[in-house]
């Protein structure tokens, strides 16, 4: 049963891969701070925020549907990003294609979950 937002598995994944991201920027070299560092952050949070927020106006299909297309967005944005600080060797490989798939699968939830939201009321 959904009582919240904090039930929602797009959430609670989301929530986890954007503490997972914080740590991996902390080894990030300086001269990315403000940059792709700072962009992954903000995109990363962005995520659970969106559906926190979408949460909240879900008795309008439409708008709560529109947050999660937004949310959307922001884990593609996190999946170039991450090609990006492999590419750069910022990062290692296999944790690179791991974020990658995970965010993904994020992907793929949050659209199902668009597609098939019921109107809780």
């Amino acid at each position: 049963m959904i009582r919240s937002f904090l039930d929602l598995d797009v959430y609670k994944e989301s929530f986890q891969l954007s503490i997972e991201v914080d740590d991996l920027l902390k080894g990030f070299p300086p001269e990315e701070k403000y940059l792709l560092s700072d962009q992954m952050k903000r995109a990363s949070r962005s995520i659970p925020s969106l559906i926190a927020e979408g949460y909240s106006k879900r008795e309008s299909q439409k708008e709560f549907k529109k947050f999660l297309r937004d949310a959307l967005g922001e884990a593609n944005e996190m999946m170039n990003h991450l090609a990006f600080a492999k590419s750069r060797k910022y990062i290692n490989y296999q944790y690179a294609d791991q974020l990658i798939r995970r965010y993904d699968i994020l992907g793929k939830k949050l659209t199902n979950l668009r597609e098939k939201w019921v109107n809780f009321k």
